[in-house]
């Protein structure tokens, strides 16, 4: 009988040092539920995003915490003077290899705000989700996407801006937290574009 309990002690006392042992290898390996949380240091963001302490606190209270955070600018066409027609810019954050974020600015024209919203913003979000905002000739936002159409030539074709944030992964934040930040991005977003493409329209931005 004093064998079987001393057995019955050595087996509990080994499961014992293996759960220590494996807790102490996902701590020092940051592995769940022991993986360190990153930070969104304004230094690294996206400089299409503009505004770098505004635009870090808006994604930090938007996307899920993860352990690191990437961002990847593409500036594909600049305008470079009054006759070019073309501008066209991407970001993309990343958060452990899995895409929160992308945001990019285009120089475009619809006939009308309401063709702009139905054709680019549908792709994102059902149009009768979005609610306006102040800022361009039209800004539209929801908890999954904010963009603003905001004037750029004053000349010939008039062209506008479409500015676009998609937020692909969120964190636990309320849809009206998550909208509020998505307009801050996109505000940020759009003014970095409207000086970047050489604009000479007013922008419409306010503040």
């Amino acid at each position: 009988m004093l064998t079987l309990t001393r057995s019955k002690i050595l087996v509990v006392g080994g499961i014992s040092l293996s759960l220590v042992l494996l807790v102490g290898i996902a701590y020092a390996l940051d592995l769940p539920p022991f993986k360190k949380a990153g930070d969104i240091q304004a230094s690294d963001v996206c400089t299409t995003l503009g505004s770098a302490s505004t635009t870090a606190a808006a994604l930090k209270r938007v996307v899920p915490e993860k352990s690191s955070y990437s961002f990847d600018d593409s500036l594909t066409d600049l305008r470079l003077d009054s006759s070019d027609s073309t501008y066209q810019t991407d970001c993309v954050v990343d958060g452990d290899g899995e895409q929160l974020v992308w945001a990019g600015a285009e120089l475009l024209e619809y006939g009308t705000t309401d063709a702009w919203a139905k054709e680019v913003l549908g792709q994102y979000d059902s149009v009768s989700s979005l609610a306006p905002f102040t800022a361009g000739d039209e800004a539209l936002a929801s908890a999954k996407v904010a963009a603003v159409y905001l004037p750029c030539t004053s000349q010939g074709a008039n062209r506008h801006l479409s500015v676009v944030v998609n937020l692909k992964k969120h964190n636990d934040a309320g849809d009206s937290t998550l909208r509020d930040g998505l307009i801050t991005l996109a505000k940020n977003a759009a003014a970095y574009a409207h000086t970047k493409a050489k604009c000479d329209a007013p922008a419409k931005l306010g503040g």
